[in-house]
């Protein structure tokens, strides 16, 4: 009864619009306050506990490269030369934003830095050459799905620290996958395109391409940096992210000439705060995994799961629509924290390779990102477009579906997301 009580309460408090980290805590406090077996104590131990990680420090220094890439000049660039070597095509600007997501997703790793910093630049693009508001909406907010499942990968680093996974797998393991979402948003897009018989832009020049791409080098050379150096086991992913961040500053302020000391400073205060959110975010999503864990929560779970299912295709099905479910109701971060303690040691006596349903839960939410009620990537882009989320939700639903086509096929083709990782540990 108590436990109800505290995710009835938590619920109410969710729905009313408090913060998500604020509800996350709520329902442990809640709980040990009507049956105090453990000392309330444990809350502040177990949210130390949960960011004291050697692979979490991976994550403020890719907040803090998405950071810089904005302020400093460099998605500007990357934006630009997408644009030259894609934008003659029927919808040019749909797959100049597809392609500039996927060039940024290799240096930031996080589809909110993607979506609040390409595309205010992609909307603004898209609007005036006579795209209409909700569709470059959509395709922004859908593009920056990708950001997270190819390397570098914020969530995957910390669901990699939460499980014990291997995050060098895990960030490989998405390569294959974030390629197909990108393939699957072009033929949405050239379809749509087509039927609205949206503008066709004049091709550039072979030497305008080449002046772009020229432009763009030194921030499209992070990805090779990054994946390169961790193959050849100069730097660990945790590492990387500080190689990554160094260097993107170097090249804001010192190639670009885009960032002053002045703007850094800025850059870092914001990108501070961003992390002070991420990590009260994660503490909390521990404490309520604790519970759960503590309560034999996830065990029951499995263990009425594993005797009503005797397929492992049917167990992947009900995991797939619980982890939708729990995306459109939970910010990312929170949600993947809740639900890697929750469903991992399931997957694992499934014999479930624990990368492939990293690759999976990662997908998973992403689409959450996407969808109402709670939407990161939809609050932003509809802020930026300036259209509401009806119109926003009418205009994303050919590229949800596509990437749910993707996902099925992840999910049941396992060696898609394994097949690099297989070579690479031979």
């Amino acid at each position: 009864m108590p436990l109800i009580l505290s995710i009835s309460g938590g619920m109410f408090l969710l729905l009313v619009g408090t913060p998500v980290a604020i509800v996350l805590l709520a329902v442990p406090i809640a709980y040990l306050t009507m049956d105090p077996q453990v000392p309330m104590i444990i809350v502040a131990q177990r949210m130390v506990a949960s960011i004291d990680s050697f692979p979490l420090m991976a994550v403020p220094f890719f907040v803090l490269v998405g950071q810089v890439m904005n302020s400093g000049g460099i998605t500007d660039r990357i934006f630009k030369f997408a644009n030259c070597a894609v934008g003659h095509v029927q919808g040019g600007l749909g797959h100049v934003n597809i392609v500039a997501s996927l060039l940024m997703s290799g240096m930031s790793g996080s589809a909110v830095a993607d979506v609040s910093g390409l595309g205010q630049v992609e909307i603004r693009a898209m609007v005036k050459q006579g795209y209409d508001r909700p569709f470059a909406a959509a395709i922004t907010a859908a593009s920056a799905t990708i950001g997270p499942i190819i390397p570098p990968s914020i969530p995957l680093v910390i669901f990699g620290a939460i499980t014990g996974t291997s995050i060098l797998q895990l960030l490989l393991a998405g390569l294959i996958p974030g390629l197909m979402m990108g393939l699957a948003l072009m033929v949405v897009t050239r379809w749509i395109a087509r039927r609205r018989n949206y503008p066709i832009q004049h091709r550039q020049s072979w030497r305008e391409v080449g002046k772009a791409f020229i432009e763009a080098f030194p921030a499209l050379m992070t990805p090779v940096i990054l994946v390169g150096g961790i193959l050849l086991g100069v730097f660990t992913p945790t590492e990387a992210a500080t190689v990554a961040a160094i260097y993107s500053i170097v090249i804001a302020m010192f190639v670009y000439r885009a960032m002053t000391l002045r703007g850094l400073y800025k850059v870092f205060v914001e990108s501070s705060m961003i992390v002070g959110a991420i990590m009260l975010v994660i503490g909390a999503a521990a404490v309520l995994s604790w519970l759960f864990t503590w309560l034999n929560i996830p065990q029951t779970l499995a263990a009425s799961l594993q005797n009503s299912v005797s397929e492992t295709w049917m167990l992947l099905i009900l995991v797939n629509l619980f982890l939708l479910f729990v995306g459109c109701f939970l910010e990312a971060n929170a949600a993947l924290i809740f639900t890697a303690p929750l469903l991992f040691p399931m997957m694992e006596q499934s014999g479930i390779d624990p990368v492939h349903f990293g690759v999976i839960l990662v997908m998973n939410l992403m689409l959450g990102l996407i969808t109402p009620p709670i939407g990161m990537n939809m609050f932003i882009v509809t802020a930026i477009a300036k259209i509401t989320v009806p119109e926003f939700v009418k205009a994303i639903w050919p590229f949800g579906l596509i990437l749910v086509v993707v996902l099925l096929m992840i999910t049941f083709i396992p060696q898609l997301s394994l097949f690099i990782p297989s070579l690479a540990f031979r």
